[in-house]
């Protein structure tokens, strides 16, 4: 009879322990749900679309949430093609984020048309101009006013797969003529020898730019001599099927995946591909992209905003806690992307083999907003591109 009640007494025991627990993580998880409700909501959108481009911000956000208790932060995903003519729209309706984090070479034109914050006398004692690459901290301000910080930073270069060089024999090309030849002898039925992306818009015109500048172009003269030559040049890549007609119709994302696949021993594209082909266990080496007269890269990356007429103060607060160094630096390392902050940058491509050739880049990279007309230009780039693909 003894041992019956002693059964019976540990049963109801461990039945009382059971149920404290479920009322005290009942009543923990009330409170954490408390605090998250008591706080004011931040929202940013952003087009990223690789899964550790996304990974860095949730990360970002996450730590940003749990180092204080008076704001949340969420982030939406907005396609790059359609970003800002979302922001238009949203703007119309009433929907706007309080941040945004956008293509640098969009900021001024919707500094112009007055969609961010004034900044300036927030930040000024943030040391922007000495701390940040000049050429994208430029693309924050306007008449000597900022209008937003510079996130990150990169430049295109040239990846290549060192399985199917080795086997045919031939060597990373370093100008225009080598990379013909090398792209000919690499060009199989199944395979081109090299890839870009060429595709309507700022992808499309981001990478097609470089060529013109490494051949002579300026931001003031796009035109004339350099035009022409980088475009025959691309005539002849496509005629003889060194390069894919379908580079029309490729994201940057997707001449990636074609690399990965083996589809092409060769292209041009970002650091933001790196855990791409790190994942894929893809063997690849990154040069700088080949030169015709002069090494020639082109600014990319993003910078993040304030929507004018929402939370200012709190998205200051994000804003403070993104460039602390350590903070930026496990973003843009989760990301595969260069800080927009020189020190962030260096340690970065101290550290990482893969980053020098980006971070290298960054002494002699132009932004594309340096170049007048910038939209017109873009938009003619590709339809030229578009085109070649048509005559050839």
């Amino acid at each position: 009879m003894k041992d019956i009640w002693k059964k019976v007494s540990i049963f109801f025991l461990a039945m009382l322990i059971v149920s404290f627990s479920g009322c005290y993580n009942a009543s923990k998880e009330k409170k954490e749900k408390t605090v998250a409700e008591q706080k004011e909501n931040l929202v940013i959108w952003a087009y990223y679309e690789t899964q550790a481009q996304r990974n860095g911000l949730n990360e970002l956000v996450k730590n940003f949430n749990q180092s204080q208790n008076k704001y949340e932060v969420e982030w939406e995903y907005v396609p790059m093609t359609g970003f800002v003519k979302g922001l238009s729209s949203a703007y119309t309706e009433n929907k706007l984020p309080d941040m945004a984090i956008l293509d640098n070479p969009d900021t001024p034109s919707l500094i112009r048309l007055g969609m961010f914050e004034d900044i300036t006398e927030q930040v000024k004692n943030w040391n922007l101009e000495e701390e940040y690459y000049q050429s994208i901290l430029n693309t924050v301000k306007y008449e000597e006013r900022y209008y937003g910080l510079p996130l990150n930073c990169n430049s295109t270069a040239l990846f290549y797969n060192k399985h199917i060089l080795e086997e045919a024999g031939v060597t990373p090309p370093s100008d225009w003529q080598e990379l013909k030849e090398v792209a000919e002898k690499l060009t199989t039925k199944d395979r081109s020898g090299f890839l870009m992306c060429g595709m309507e818009g700022e992808q499309g015109a981001f990478q097609i730019l470089p060529w013109i500048l490494s051949a002579g172009g300026t931001v003031d003269a796009i035109d004339g001599l350099p035009w022409t030559e980088t475009f025959e040049f691309f005539s002849e890549l496509l005629k003889n099927g060194s390069m894919s007609a379908n580079c029309i119709n490729l994201t940057q994302t997707d001449v990636a995946r074609e690399f990965n696949e083996g589809k092409t021993a060769m292209m041009q594209n970002g650091p933001w591909v790196l855990p791409m082909l790190k994942e894929a266990g893809t063997d690849y080496g990154i040069v700088s992209l080949p030169e015709n007269g002069s090494p020639a890269a082109v600014l990319g990356g993003e910078n993040i905003t304030i929507i004018k007429g929402k939370n200012a103060e709190g998205s200051l607060v994000f804003l403070n806690y993104c460039m602390e160094n350590e903070e930026l630096f496990k973003f843009c390392k989760s990301a595969s992307i260069l800080p927009a902050k020189i020190s962030a940058a260096k340690e970065m491509a101290a550290e990482d083999e893969d980053m020098k050739v980006f971070e290298e880049q960054m002494n002699y990279a132009v932004s594309r907003t340096s170049v007048p007309q910038w939209e017109t230009i873009a938009q003619k780039l590709t339809n030229r591109m578009y085109s070649l693909v048509q005559e050839n």
